[in-house]
């Protein structure tokens, strides 16, 4: 930079690509090194160099604050300061600039090491494709004084790799094999959209991304998934830099959003439209707008609706043509991740949805339609969030992973399926016990009771993969009975069958166990 720009750069909004005349640039507010800088620290020095001539200038909010400057410092000629050629990886170039950060007073990690291992992830994400295409090497790098001499020792070092939160790349920060692997298939074709704004038209790109299945049926307990967790949204993409992961169209307590992925790139030209903040961080006008509703509140057509908004030059009437062929496009990924979720494993085959629990809901639907009510038939009225953290909360009490009683829950929720069915292993004598939250009627299968081994798995193991009707009819027996104990509202019956049950697995424990020991 020459000084008149370094001092510009150091200048809050002071950018060089403002206005329209150059829509392309990734600056345009002069906010981004100020701001950031500022936002961490309470002392910022820049030293840039051209041309053999090195200037040096700085942002120091303690002076400003004791009224010993007012605004920047002109850059002045320096000489570049050697202390700082130990850290870096090559001598610097023809051109370049030197940022450096003290009086560290915001920083939220203590340590260098956890410093640069928390932001990789969110660095790798943002200049992802800058990465990947070779435009820049973003190397994060710590070192201690060595005791013995005047040297530096380099305590950690990497290279920050992209981390595409679509899982469409090689090369990436992504748990192997899928850091040169995808682990996501792209969805479709990307869906263009030209927004008119300002008598120009201008392109918006919306791509999205599902799971492989080998990927999905690792879990979210896997390092995969846990890796997913952390980019679950739409990557807002803003002259090729993440902009923000908007949380706009995200299901909050649904797990099963991390297996799939969405990015919006647009130009900096949009910035007014997608309401781009001064620090380039955020966009607080994309969102996830209902035209349907919006309408019927302002008691008009979509189309006067609209056309109402382009005749005020209102900003959203683009919006929600892109939230709209966003939530379509949403809907079919999300029904093929629910479909994939209903594909429960038995011994390595994948059979589809328990007809058991499906024919156990029409079942009670029906003894409803006749005034046979139970108890937990009062839960079905509260929020779908609240109904599945009871349901993950009774099922992790139980020792089901969490985030599998999550993805379990949810599935039923969302499908208003009644029963659940969960194998589990606990003492006491009964082959099977009854749960009743969130709406729903939870069945465990005691493992440990002889009838598992017995019956449950021997018919599980013959008919699996296949129509089991045998382990249908089964099922169905035993939420008949659950169904019973929900519709039992008098206490002492309900603890009076609760002990016909669990004398009724006592005996059979005991016949079986005759059985076993005559084979």
């Amino acid at each position: 930079m020459d000084p008149a720009l370094l001092e510009a750069a150091l200048t809050f909004g002071g950018g060089s690509h403002q206005g329209q005349k150059n829509p392309v640039g990734m600056g345009k507010f002069g906010m981004g090194l100020p701001n950031s800088s500022i936002s961490q620290c309470k002392r910022l020095d820049v030293w840039t160099w051209q041309g053999g001539t090195t200037y040096h200038t700085y942002l120091d909010v303690g002076e400003i604050e004791r009224g010993i400057t007012e605004e920047v410092p002109e850059p002045r000629e320096a000489d570049f300061p050697d202390d700082w050629r130990p850290f870096l990886s090559e001598q610097p170039g023809e051109s370049g600039s030197l940022v450096v950060w003290s009086k560290l007073d915001r920083v939220r990690w203590r340590t260098s090491r956890a410093l640069l291992e928390n932001s990789q992830v969110l660095i790798g994400r943002i200049y992802r494709y800058f990465l990947k295409q070779g435009k820049v090497r973003i190397r994060a790098a710590a070192f201690a004084p060595d005791e013995a001499s005047d040297a530096w020792d380099t305590t950690y070092e990497r290279l920050i790799k992209p981390n595409d939160p679509l899982y469409l790349m090689s090369g990436t920060s992504t748990p192997a094999p899928y850091d040169y692997e995808p682990a996501f298939e792209q969805f479709g074709e990307p869906v263009k959209i030209d927004v008119h704004f300002r008598e120009e038209v201008h392109p918006v790109t919306v791509t999205f991304s599902l799971a492989k299945t080998t990927a999905r049926e690792l879990g979210g307990e896997s390092p995969l998934g846990q890796h997913a967790r952390y980019n679950i949204g739409i990557s807002l993409i803003r002259a090729d830099r993440e902009l923000d992961m908007s949380q706009a169209f995200v299901i909050g307590y649904d797990p099963r959003e991390r297996w799939w992925g969405a990015e919006v790139c647009f130009p900096p030209a949009l910035d007014e439209v997608f309401g781009v903040s001064n620090n380039k961080q955020s966009a607080h006008a994309f969102a996830a707008l209902d035209l349907d509703e919006d309408a019927a509140v302002a008691e008009m057509s979509k189309t006067d609706y609209l056309e109402t908004l382009r005749r005020e030059s209102d900003v959203r009437a683009a919006m929600y043509e892109i939230a709209a062929r966003i939530q379509a496009n949403l809907k079919p990924l999300r029904a093929q991740i629910r479909e994939r979720a209903r594909r429960r494993r038995v011994r390595g085959v994948d059979t589809p949805v328990d007809p058991a629990e499906t024919a156990a809901t029409r079942a009670t639907d029906a003894r409803r339609q006749d005034g046979h009510e139970g108890q937990s038939d009062r839960q079905e009225g509260a929020p779908a969030e609240e109904r599945t953290a009871q349901i993950v909360a009774e099922m992790v009490s139980t020792g089901v992973p969490e985030d599998e009683a999550r993805d379990i829950a949810v599935e039923h929720v969302e499908s208003q399926i009644k029963y659940i069915f969960q194998e589990a292993s606990y003492e006491g004598a009964s082959f099977f016990s009854v749960a009743s939250r969130g709406g729903a009627i939870i069945v465990y299968i005691n493992l440990k009771h002889p009838a598992a081994e017995s019956l449950y798995e021997v018919i599980k193991e013959q008919e699996a993969g296949a129509s089991n009707k045998a382990l249908e009819g089964l099922k169905l027996l035993l939420c008949a009975w659950a169904r019973m104990e929900d519709e039992t509202t008098n206490p002492k019956q309900l603890t009076w069958l609760q002990d016909r049950r669990e004398d009724w697995g006592r005996i059979a424990r005991d016949f079986l166990r005759e059985a076993a020991q005559r084979g």
